[in-house]
């Protein structure tokens, strides 16, 4: 059951379809701002054809932790591996990451964007200023509890192109712990991994991106997360490093089944994963990022 907030009917009615609409919703952690985008892509789907973009990494809904996701009302999902569970470090991957699953979605009349939660301070303004202006939609969707948006919206306030839109949280929203919060990606993984086997992939002639190993000291690569993907970037899986053979030009890796003739490379993250760990099965990889990603 998704509790109506005020205002979501009246933006829900005016996403009818008669003209692309594409929606950004923004606001702090716990704003409810997924449940937002549900409930808009849900009534909009009766109508027009609808794509659902979600860039949160951390708390992802259509692709596991790490991902930004795009599903399309009419059955097509698409998943970009970002690397890690917060944008910290990794603008650029979120960024290319959501123009690229947007981009994907352009076939439909509605598509609602799900947007990072990374919102406080001037880090956050400034890269919601950027993920705005590079996918340039028409209504931007902003949850506040009073002003803390108001910097942010003030770039957009003159845009004869983009409807300002501002809701208050609904006090149906519930506040989430860290530790909740970790919980929430534990699960995630171990479902998405859940029915996995080691697979053994060549990876000559494979590109290769990401957090790149030292080929000549693979010392630590035991449990880094990577992904497979096709010629377009978009993930054909994650897999969990077991070993990498340089000699052999070979990578086994623990992941769900995928059609290895169609891995046009292969991106390494920022993580490193141990589905044997209890609470803690993540460990941050990336230096600005800090030692734990829990």
């Amino acid at each position: 059951m998704i509790r109506i907030g005020e205002g979501w009917e009246d933006l829900a009615a005016a996403l009818d379809g008669a003209t692309p609409e594409r929606v950004y919703v923004v606001g702090p952690t716990d704003s409810g701002k997924t449940t937002l985008c549900r409930y808009l892509a849900e009534q909009a789907f009766a109508h027009a054809q609808t794509a659902y973009v979600d860039c949160d990494t951390g708390q992802s809904r259509i692709g596991p932790p790490t991902t930004e996701g795009m599903a399309l009302s009419s059955g097509p999902t698409y998943i970009r591996f970002v690397g890690s569970t917060s944008p910290g470090g990794h603008f650029i991957q979120t960024l290319t990451a959501a123009k690229r699953l947007v981009e994907k979605a352009a076939g439909a009349r509605v598509t609602v964007i799900d947007s990072p939660g990374l919102v406080a301070g001037r880090v956050g303004a400034e890269f919601q200023f950027h993920m705005i202006d590079l996918l340039r939609p028409t209504r931007i969707v902003a949850l506040q509890r009073g002003r803390e948006l108001e910097r942010l919206l003030a770039n957009f306030a003159r845009s004869p192109k983009t409807a300002v839109h501002r809701l208050p949280v609904s006090p149906a929203a519930v506040a989430r712990t860290a530790t909740g919060r970790r919980h929430y990606r534990e699960e995630r993984f171990r479902d998405y991994f859940s029915g996995s086997r080691v697979q053994e992939v060549p990876l000559r002639g494979l590109g290769l991106q990401g957090r790149l190993p030292d080929m000549a000291n693979l010392r630590g690569i035991e449990g880094r997360l990577v992904s497979f993907n096709d010629p377009e970037n978009f993930a054909l899986a994650l897999g969990i490093v077991e070993e990498i053979s340089p000699g052999e030009r070979t990578l086994r890796a623990l992941a769900p089944p995928f059609d290895h003739a169609a891995v046009a490379s292969v991106r390494f993250g920022s993580l490193a994963l141990d589905l044997d760990a209890g609470p803690g099965l993540m460990e941050s990889l990336h230096p600005y990022a800090g030692k734990s990603a829990r």
